[in-house]
C-alpha cells in the first residue's frame, strides 16, 4: 500500500510543479512559497519514493527515472543553497540569473518524468503517425504559452497568434519571424526558443526514446515501430540504440560547432551579443537544426558578421549536415571507417578482416549525389545572377564565392541570410523558391518535399522518355510503391502552396504576389527565408503559415496517414482487382 501511496502522490506532483513554474516565470506576486521551498519538497519526495520502492518488485527503469530526477535536483538545490549563502545580498543580476537555471532545471525534471509516462501513451495508441503529429502541436502550444509570459518577453505583452507563430516557426525548425528575437525576447525568452529548436529538430520521439534507452526494463514492439516511423528506418532491431547514436551524435557536432563559431567571433569586437558563449551555442543549435533563427536583429546580414566569412563557412557546413539525414550520415561515416580500418590492416597484413561488399547504400548514393549537384549549381547560380547586386558589397573573389556557397545551402531550408534579399533580382527569387521547393533530406531536420523526392521523380521521368516501363539504377530496381509516393508528396506539395496563396491573397490583397509566393514556399518547406511581409500580415494568413510549418516539418503524408489510415499497423491487402486503362497523353 505503502508503494502505491507514494508512486501517486509523485505522479500528481509533477503537473503542480510545472504549472507552478509557469506561473513563477509569470506572476509572482500570487505566490505564498519561493522556487527553493518547492525543489526542497520535490526532493525530499524523490529521496523517498527512491528509498522506499529500492527493494520492490518495481520496474527498473522507473526507479532509474527517480534516480537521475534526485541527481538533478540535488545539484540545483546545491546551486540554489551557495545562492543563499553567498549571493542574497550582493548581486540582484547574479540571483536572478540562479533562480532562472534553477527553474530550468524544474522544467527538465518535469520533462524526464513526462518522457517516462509517453511509454503508456504508446501502449493506448495503435497509430505511430498521430503519435508524430500531436507531439508537434502540443510542443507549439505548450512553447506559446511558454513564451507569452512576461519573464519571457522584453515588452509587456505579446498577442497569443505572436507567440504561437514564434513557438511553431521554433519548433519546426523553420525561421520565420513576426518578432525581433534578439529586442523583443529576454534571456529566458531565447533559452526556451533554443530549447524549442531542438526538442522540434530531434523530434520528442527521439528525445522520449533516449531517455527511454537508461530507463527501459525491455522495449515493446510497438513503441519500437513507432521510432522506426520517426527515424524513417525499415527495421525495428536496434532502434533504441539509433535514437541514442541521433541524440549524441547532435549533441557532438553541436558542441563542435559551438567552439568552432565561438573562436571565429571570438577576436571580434563588433557582435551585437553581451555573452559570446551563448551566442555560440544558440547559432550552433540554431544552424544543425536548420531552423534559421538568431540572436541579432538582422540576421546574419548584420554588419557584425556579414563579411565573417570563416562564421559562414561553419554555419554553412552545420546547416548541409542537420539537412543531409541521420541515416546518411551514419552510413557514410561507417564507410570511412570501415575504408581506414581495412587500410591499416592490410598494413599489418591481417586476413581474417573481410570488409562488406556494399557498404554504401543507394539511398546514400542519391542524397549525397543530389545534394552535392543542387549545392554546386546553386553556387554557381547565386554567384552569376547576383554579381552585380546584392554580391556587390563583397569585394574579395573568394567572399563572394563563400558567400554563394553559403546562400545555395540556407536556400534549400535553414532561413538563415547574408544577402540583402530585397535587392534580388526576379529570377534569383524564382530559384530560390525552387531550391526551398525541394529542401532537406528524409530523416533530417529539414523539411521540403526532400533530395530523395525529386531525384526519383526525375530520373522516372528520364526512365519513362526512353521508353522503359521500369526504373532501373546501378542495377537495382526502384520499387513502384517508391515512384508512386514521390510523385504524390510533389502533387500535394504543389496543391496545398497553391490552394495558400489564393487564401493569403483573399486576405491581404495589398501585398505583391511574388512576395506571397516566395512566403507560402518558405513556410510549408520550414525554409525560414522571407522577402519582408511576415508581421505585416493579417492574423488569418499567420495562422495558414502556421498551419503550412506544421505540414511542412511532419510531413503532408504523414498528415494523411494519421487521420485516414484505418487499418492496424502490418496489415495488408489480400486481394487486386483487374487492371484499368486510363488515357493519360
Amino acid at each position: 500500500m505503502i508503494q502505491i501511496r507514494f508512486q501517486n502522490i509523485l505522479d500528481m506532483f509533477t503537473p503542480i510543479i510545472f504549472i507552478y513554474i509557469i506561473l513563477s516565470l509569470g506572476w509572482k506576486n500570487f505566490l505564498f512559497f519561493n522556487v527553493e521551498i518547492i525543489l526542497g519538497i520535490v526532493l525530499i519526495i524523490s529521496v523517498l519514493h527512491f528509498f522506499i520502492l529500492f527493494d520492490k518488485n518495481l520496474e527498473k527503469g522507473y526507479k532509474s527515472m527517480i534516480f537521475l530526477s534526485i541527481f538533478i535536483l540535488m545539484f540545483s538545490f546545491i546551486f540554489s543553497f551557495l545562492k543563499i549563502f553567498f549571493f542574497y545580498h550582493n548581486d540582484d543580476n547574479i540571483t536572478s540569473d540562479i533562480k532562472i537555471y534553477t527553474l530550468i532545471s524544474l522544467i527538465l525534471y518535469v520533462l524526464i518524468r513526462i518522457t517516462y509516462f509517453m511509454r503508456i501513451i504508446y501502449v493506448k495508441i495503435h497509430n505511430p503517425a498521430f503519435i508524430f503529429i500531436t507531439s508537434f502541436v502540443f510542443l507549439s502550444f505548450l512553447g506559446s504559452i511558454l513564451l507569452m509570459l512576461p519573464a519571457s518577453t522584453v515588452v509587456k505583452k505579446i498577442s497569443f497568434i505572436d507567440a504561437l507563430f514564434t513557438s511553431t516557426s521554433a519548433v519546426c525548425v523553420t525561421g520565420l519571424v513576426v518578432l525581433d528575437t534578439a529586442k523583443d525576447f529576454t534571456y529566458l525568452g531565447k533559452i526556451f526558443i533554443l530549447i524549442l529548436i531542438e526538442l522540434g529538430g530531434l523530434g520528442i520521439l527521439t528525445i522520449t526514446s533516449f531517455f527511454s534507452y537508461f530507463f527501459r526494463d525491455g522495449f515493446s514492439f510497438k513503441e519500437a515501430i513507432f521510432i522506426s516511423n520517426f527515424l524513417n528506418t525499415k527495421t525495428t532491431n536496434n532502434v533504441l540504440s539509433l535514437a541514442v547514436k541521433v541524440v549524441l551524435f547532435t549533441l557532438t557536432v553541436e558542441f563542435i560547432g559551438t567552439l568552432l563559431i565561438y573562436f571565429s567571433i571570438k577576436e571580434k569586437n563588433s557582435i551585437e551579443s553581451d555573452n559570446l558563449l551563448f551566442f555560440s551555442i544558440f547559432h550552433s543549435i540554431s544552424a544543425f537544426c536548420n531552423s534559421g533563427f538568431s540572436t541579432l536583429s538582422q540576421g546574419l546580414y548584420s554588419q557584425s558578421v556579414r563579411f565573417n566569412y570563416l562564421f559562414q563557412l561553419i554555419i554553412a557546413f552545420l546547416l548541409i549536415l542537420g539537412g543531409i539525414g541521420f541515416n546518411i550520415l551514419f552510413n557514410f561515416f561507417a564507410y570511412i571507417w570501415l575504408t581506414i580500418k581495412k587500410y591499416f590492416l592490410k598494413i599489418f597484413k591481417d586476413e581474417n578482416f573481410r570488409c562488406p561488399v556494399h557498404i554504401v547504400t543507394l539511398n546514400t548514393k542519391i542524397v549525397i549525389l543530389t545534394t552535392f549537384f543542387l549545392l554546386f549549381f546553386g553556387t554557381v547560380f547565386y554567384y552569376i545572377s547576383e554579381y552585380h547586386c546584392s554580391l556587390s558589397e563583397h569585394s574579395s573573389f573568394h567572399g563572394k564565392w563563400i558567400v554563394s556557397f553559403f546562400s545555395s545551402a540556407t536556400s534549400r531550408t535553414a532561413g538563415f541570410h547574408v544577402l540583402n534579399m530585397n535587392t534580388f533580382t526576379p529570377i534569383t527569387i524564382f530559384f530560390t523558391i525552387f531550391l526551398m521547393w525541394i529542401g532537406a533530406s528524409p530523416a533530417s531536420t529539414g523539411g521540403g518535399i526532400k533530395t530523395s523526392t525529386f531525384a526519383l521523380a526525375l530520373m522516372n521521368i528520364i526512365s519513362l522518355s526512353r521508353g522503359k516501363n521500369r526504373l532501373e539504377i546501378q542495377r537495382k530496381e526502384i520499387s513502384s510503391e517508391s515512384i508512386r509516393l514521390s510523385f504524390s508528396i510533389i502533387m500535394l506539395s504543389i496543391i496545398v502552396i497553391y490552394i495558400s496563396i489564393l487564401l493569403i491573397i483573399f486576405l491581404d490583397p495589398k501585398e505583391n504576389i511574388l512576395s506571397i509566393f516566395f512566403e507560402v514556399v518558405s513556410a510549408f518547406s520550414t525554409a525560414g527565408l522571407s522577402l519582408g511581409i511576415t508581421s505585416n500580415l493579417s492574423n488569418g494568413s499567420k495562422l495558414i503559415l502556421i498551419l503550412l510549418m506544421l505540414l511542412g516539418r511532419i510531413g503532408i503524408f504523414n498528415v494523411m496517414i494519421g487521420f485516414f489510415r484505418k487499418n492496424k499497423i502490418g496489415s495488408h491487402h489480400y486481394y487486386r482487382y483487374p487492371k484499368g486503362n486510363v488515357l493519360i497523353n
